[in-house]
């Protein structure tokens, strides 16, 4: 007779008093009362729970309690509950370093918020092995293009092995918001111990340029104060003479920089020819030594058209794209400058990835300009760049989630949410693969019905008005089987968490007609579950692959390859 663990029940068993809107909140903050009942004891109480209700409450709990033991049944191996209260299997540790490594930005999603995200981060930090923290953070960084994960395993690192935080440190904080963010967790968690201070004294030492005193003074006046770092060089001078409260802060030996680096003697220049509105002399000198447009933003309020100009030709390609809509409003004419700075190499080269277009695009989209267009063309330009040829060996269905919790941003901002970065991938996939046939799924099959050959933007946007419903994993395995459709691979872009029947034993199904076929779980989210047990994952052909930049693409090939 199956016996499930009597956690899965108790917790499973909050359906019944908890609204489908709630269930996410009531199952992620029932962790501990789920552990409580794992002891065998609270067996007959919790029988004894639903027994001693009323007449007219027993019939109708143990005739919900028998529907989810329907569920239950194909799903017995299942360990824990996602966050809508369905069976799923624990990740262990090493694969969920590389999830939030690849994924995590801490911040709420659509089932978690904050509080949960970061106590399950800390937890695994806490717990993980320096070597394996160490590597995973470092890939996260510098692979994954994930910030705040990283920085918070960099800070736990640093007490676990002083050694290898040192290691780590300058292949984790890139910038000045960085080290910012570095400091602010530190000084929350620990202090500055000795090995702190050395990276700090390493970091200051390598990365101070004129370039980065301009533009992080704020940040670097901190690092330099909190670690009572004494360089030689009169920049660090620069970067504090503003904190009066700084004890023996030479004046005299910042006035050097003007002397020593022509950046600052040119930054010089450049305010005085604003404060006197000589914007041609202005725009000259920004040019001339590339003043960078960041350092500035105190006086954005005093540009005129010509600064905004010699800004936009001198800004880096991301701040370009970044700002690319307030130089349109500034009255910028872009056309020739975008032409020039924007092309596919360049962005590789810059690694800008799609993602960055696609934001720059949609916040000029509703203009209907140029450089609308130009945008949206250089998108399906990145996707035709990529070297499908491993790719097209093989037979494809890319199966994208526009269940309603797709809708949800990610990230610190809503600058993208998880469906239209699944739609981008989706129009990626299609434009680039011969032998594809694209199944959006929610709770049911929708169709696709655009041409292949249409713009990415287009094909996330048709997705996007798509989203809604239910996150049901089996829908598009189901298909598959009733359709009989035989494909050698299978991308399932999704959140994984599913609450209808099981995607594992439907997948187990699939493969009784189509043995050889393999199927990669593209996931975008931060959740700790997964809906397939992990020892398994061989035998069916199963993988994971977490992130959201085009990385991922890469990841993908290899794997194709090895297999």
């Amino acid at each position: 007779m199956l016996r499930l663990p009597i956690s899965l029940i108790f917790r499973r068993v909050f359906i019944l008093f908890f609204p489908a809107k709630k269930r996410g909140a009531a199952f992620c903050f029932n962790v501990q009362l789920s552990r409580i009942a794992q002891n065998s004891v609270y067996y007959s109480l919790f029988y004894g729970i639903i027994y001693t209700e009323t007449h007219q409450k027993k019939s109708v709990i143990m005739r919900n309690i028998l529907e989810q033991l329907k569920t239950f049944m194909p799903l017995s191996g299942a360990d824990t509950l996602n966050c809508e209260g369905f069976p799923a299997w624990s990740m262990d540790d090493s694969a969920r370093l590389e999830q939030l490594a690849m994924t995590g930005t801490l911040t709420p999603s659509f089932y978690v918020n904050t509080s949960v995200q970061i106590f399950d981060a800390l937890t695994l930090l806490e717990r993980a092995d320096a070597d394996e923290l160490a590597k995973a953070i470092v890939k996260g960084r510098n692979e994954g293009f994930i910030r705040t994960f990283p920085i918070l395993g960099l800070a736990v690192l640093s007490k676990k092995d002083p050694e290898k935080f040192k290691e780590a440190f300058p292949q984790i904080i890139k910038t000045g918001n960085d080290l910012e963010d570095f400091i602010n967790i530190i000084r929350h968690m620990r202090g500055m111990g000795r090995s702190i201070k050395s990276a700090l004294h390493s970091y200051l030492e390598k990365n101070v340029t004129p370039y980065y005193a301009m533009k992080y003074r704020r940040q670097l006046a901190d690092a330099i104060r909190l670690s009572r770092f004494a360089g030689s060089d009169p920049i660090y001078a620069y970067i504090l003479k503003h904190y009066s409260s700084v004890a023996g802060t030479d004046i005299t030996k910042a006035q050097k920089v003007y002397e020593l680096y022509p950046e600052f003697a040119a930054r010089k220049e450049f305010l005085h020819f604003l404060e006197n509105k000589d914007y041609e002399n202005a725009a000259r000198v920004m040019l001339q030594y590339r003043l960078d447009v960041d350092s500035l933003s105190a006086y954005y309020a005093r540009f005129d058209k010509t600064l905004w100009e010699a800004a936009a030709v001198n800004a880096p390609l991301m701040k370009f794209l970044k700002y690319l809509a307030k130089f349109q409003r500034e009255g910028v004419e872009l056309d020739g400058i975008i032409k020039e700075k924007l092309s596919i190499p360049a962005l590789k080269a810059a690694k800008i990835f799609p993602f960055r277009l696609y934001s720059a695009y949609k916040a000029l989209r509703e203009n209907k300009s140029h450089t609308a267009e130009f945008l949206q063309e250089l998108l399906d330009e990145y996707t035709l760049a990529y070297d499908w040829s491993s790719f097209n060996k093989h037979s494809w269905i890319i199966a994208p989630d526009v269940s309603g919790s797709m809708k949800s941003p990610m990230g610190n901002s809503a600058e993208l949410t998880y469906s239209e970065v699944s739609g981008m991938f989706t129009g990626f996939f299609n434009k680039g693969l011969d032998n594809v046939k694209i199944i959006p799924w929610s709770s049911e099959i929708h169709s696709c019905k655009w041409a292949k050959t249409a713009p990415v933007a287009e094909q996330m946007a048709h997705l996007d008005k798509m989203t809604w419903g239910s996150t049901y994993m089996e829908v598009p395995v189901e298909y598959m089987i009733g359709n009989n459709i035989i494909a050698d691979w299978s991308i399932f872009i999704t959140d994984t968490e599913e609450y209808g029947t099981g995607w594992f034993a439907c997948w187990q199904q699939y493969r009784k007609i189509n043995p050889n076929a393999k199927a990669i779980l593209l996931r975008l989210d931060p959740y700790n579950t997964t809906p397939f047990p992990p020892a398994d994952a061989e035998a069916y052909g199963i993988w994971q692959v977490f992130g959201w930049n085009t990385n991922v693409i890469e990841y993908i090939k290899f794997i194709i390859e090895r297999n």
